[in-house]
C-alpha cells in the first residue's frame, strides 16, 4: 500500500486575469495619489510670466526644476568670469591729481579666490606671479558673499559667507598689499527670490536677464540700502578699493517685459543711480576706501541708454573707470574726454588679454 504524503498542501492555482487587473489598479491608484499630492505641494512655487509658467523652487528642491535651459547668446554685455585678473595701477592716486604727482603705484595685480587668503596661500601665489596687488571677487552674480555679512537678507537667502572668511580678510587687509574687492551689485540670483519687493519684476514673477538670472531693482530703496551696507562692511574689513559691476539698470535681455512703475522709470534711471552711489560713498568714507565703476564701451559712446549711466555720473562718482579692452576703434583712452571724464588715462583700468582654451587669464594695464 502506498505511503500517504502528509507534506502536500492545498492546491495553488494560477493567477487569474482578474487578480492581475486588481493589482494594476491598486498600483495606479497609489501613483495618482502621489502625483496629485506633489502637484498640490508644488503649486506654491509656480509663477506666471510673459513667457509662460515657471517653477521657482527653494534651494533644497532645485534638483526638481524643469525650466528649459536657454542657449547662451553669442554676444552679451555680461562681464567675463575673471578667475585671474591682473592690472597695473596706482592705489594712492587722487582723481584730481596728475600722474606725475602720484605716489609709487601698486604695480601688477592678480585675482585669486578668497580661499587662498583664508588658507594663507595668497602671499606665495602673488610672489610667484610677480604681483604686488590682489583682486578678490567678494559678491558674485548668484548673490553669494565671500564674507559674513550682518545683513538679515544674506542669512535668509543663504548667501552669507563664514566668519572665518571675514577674520582672514580683515587680517590680510592689515598688511601692505593693495587689495581690491569686486562686487556684482544688482545682478543677484538669490535675494530677489526671497525678497520679491526688492526685485525687477514681470507680471507674476521675477524678471530674468539673458543669462536667466534675477536682478535687484536699482531703483528700490531697500535694494540700494543692501548694496550700500555691503560696501560699508567691505570697507570696514580694510579693502583699499571696491569695483562695482552691474551697478546700473540692465542692458541685455527682454527689457520690454520688465514691469513699469516707480522701480523702472527710464526718466529716473540716472537720479536713482546717483542716490545709490551717494549712499555707497557715505558708507565707505570713514575708511578711506575708493569706489570704482565698471562699464562697457557703449556706455561711453552713448550707444546704450537703458543703464542710466552717463559720463557725468562716472566723472562725479568713479575713482577709476574699469573697461574691457575690445580692440575696437577708437581705443578706450580716446573715449574718456568726449564722455566728459577728466583726469586722463590714470583713471582708466583697461582689462585686456585673450581667453584661450583652458585658460582664463586676463591682464589690465593703466598706462
Amino acid at each position: 500500500m502506498g505511503r500517504y504524503n502528509r507534506d502536500v498542501g492545498g492546491y495553488r492555482g494560477r493567477r487569474t486575469i482578474t487578480d492581475i487587473l486588481k493589482f494594476i489598479a491598486a498600483v495606479l491608484a497609489v501613483l495618482v495619489v502621489v502625483v496629485l499630492g506633489g502637484i498640490f505641494y508644488l503649486q506654491r512655487y509656480v509663477v506666471y510670466t510673459d513667457e509662460g509658467a515657471k517653477l521657482e523652487l527653494p534651494p533644497f528642491l532645485q534638483f526638481l526644476r524643469w525650466e528649459r535651459e536657454e542657449p547662451e547668446p553669442a554676444e552679451s554685455n555680461t562681464p567675463p568670469d575673471l578667475s585671474d585678473v591682473s592690472f597695473t595701477e596706482d592705489p594712492s592716486g587722487s582723481v584730481s591729481e596728475p600722474v606725475s604727482e602720484l605716489e609709487e603705484p601698486a604695480g601688477f595685480a592678480l585675482e585669486l579666490p578668497v580661499s587662498d587668503v583664508v588658507s594663507g596661500a595668497a602671499a606665495e601665489k602673488l610672489a610667484q606671479a610677480g604681483a604686488q596687488a590682489l583682486i578678490l571677487e567678494v559678491k558674485d552674480q548668484e548673490g553669494r558673499l565671500a564674507w559674513h555679512s550682518g545683513r538679515a537678507e544674506a542669512d535668509r537667502a543663504q548667501v552669507n559667507g563664514s566668519q572665518a572668511n571675514s577674520d582672514a580678510l580683515a587680517q590680510w587687509n592689515q598688511g601692505e598689499v593693495y587689495t581690491i574687492a569686486r562686487v556684482c551689485c544688482f545682478r543677484d540670483n538669490s535675494i530677489p527670490y526671497y525678497y520679491n519687493k526688492l526685485a525687477l519684476r514681470v507680471s507674476g514673477g521675477n524678471w530674468r536677464d539673458e543669462l536667466g538670472l534675477r536682478w535687484l531693482s536699482p531703483a528700490q530703496e531697500d535694494a540700494q540700502g543692501y548694496i550700500a551696507a555691503l560696501c560699508g562692511e567691505l570697507a570696514g574689513l580694510g579693502f583699499d578699493e571696491i569695483v562695482l559691476e552691474q551697478f546700473a539698470f540692465p542692458t541685455a535681455g527682454k527689457l520690454d517685459h520688465i514691469t513699469r512703475g516707480e522701480n523702472y522709470d527710464a526718466a529716473q534711471f540716472t537720479p536713482r543711480l546717483e542716490s545709490l552711489l551717494t549712499q555707497i560713498q557715505q558708507a565707505v568714507e570713514p575708511y578711506g576706501t575708493k569706489i570704482s565703476l565698471r562699464v562697457g564701451r557703449d556706455t561711453l559712446t552713448g550707444a546704450e541708454t537703458s543703464s542710466g549711466v552717463t559720463g557725468a555720473l562716472l566723472e562725479g562718482y568713479a575713482f577709476r573707470v574699469w573697461m574691457d579692452e575690445d580692440g575696437l576703434l577708437p581705443p578706450l583712452p580716446d573715449l574718456l574726454e568726449p564722455a566728459g571724464i577728466t583726469g586722463g588715462t590714470e583713471r582708466l583700468v583697461s582689462i585686456a588679454g585673450a581667453r584661450t582654451e583652458g585658460s582664463q587669464l586676463f591682464q589690465a594695464v593703466v598706462p
